[in-house]
């Protein structure tokens, strides 16, 4: 992997982890995240103008609505329940269904590591949610698992239509598109959306360029490689939220970030 993808990805999974640290700790997480979708997108629309996506415009819109479920179930997960719990379950659900669904359905004989990576993943997983439930946060799981879920849809989408198309004017369809279709389904009054605008704004400026910072690394690395490394955001969410859940959270936001790592390098 290219150092240059190296520093990418981990510029990015601290923005990540900055940023959905911002939004747990937002008045209001699902009107907060529409907010800085839709900020972000309007900021990326000059590119859009310029730069649009045209060859891949169909896959553009599949990921936008991938993206808008998205980002409605990371909403209520960070309504519903601790960042430390949340976060890592959505993170490390992605990984799991990628190495269980290679396995599975297409038949791929797992390697050692990723075998150790699926063990690793999963009982980090188990220790978060035992977690959750003694914190009685089991609404947050179910909301973090379904994150996970359009995770590997998005993800999938992206890696192979960023090749063929420029970034930014890309990525403003996704942040355009999504959060129109999550606003329609949500609908919150516009008072809602103006009391955590400024929230929104700082939370969309780390959004995006996270996002875009992936996007780019996509382009001069491995997509399992750029995916894989992307983890390391849940330890550094973990420790940024110093929520003081004891061990079982920290570690197991450990086990999920080197299960996953295992998983999908």
């Amino acid at each position: 992997m290219p150092t240059s993808a190296v520093l990418l990805v981990l510029a990015s999974a601290v923005l990540h982890a900055c940023w959905n640290t911002l939004l747990h700790r937002s008045s209001d997480p699902p009107a907060a995240v529409l907010v800085s979708y839709l900020g972000s997108g309007l900021v990326l629309l000059p590119a859009l103008v310029l730069d649009p996506p045209t060859g891949v415009l169909g896959w553009a819109v599949l990921s936008a609505l991938a993206h808008a479920f998205y980002l409605n179930m990371l909403g209520s997960a960070y309504r519903e329940g601790s960042l430390s719990v949340a976060y890592p379950i959505a993170r490390g659900t992605a990984p799991l269904l990628i190495g269980l669904g290679g396995w599975v359905f297409l038949s791929e004989t797992p390697s050692t590591a990723t075998t150790v990576g699926l063990v690793v993943l999963t009982g980090g997983l188990f220790l978060l949610g035992g977690l959750a439930n003694r914190l009685r946060e089991r609404r947050a799981v179910v909301f973090a698992v379904a994150t996970g879920l359009a995770t590997v849809g998005y993800s999938l989408i992206d890696a192979r239509s960023v090749d063929q198309t420029g970034t930014l004017g890309y990525l403003a369809v996704l942040m355009l598109l999504g959060s129109s279709v999550a606003l329609a389904v949500r609908r919150p009054a516009l008072s809602r959306l103006r009391s955590v605008a400024r929230e929104g704004i700082l939370i969309g400026l780390g959004q995006g360029g996270a996002y875009a910072l992936v996007l780019v690394a996509f382009q001069r690395a491995q997509a399992g490689q750029v995916a894989g490394l992307r983890q390391v955001s849940v330890v550094i969410g973990t420790l940024v939220a110093r929520e003081a859940l004891g061990p079982r959270a920290f570690w197991g936001a450990v086990a999920v970030a080197a299960g996953a790592i295992l998983v999908i390098w």
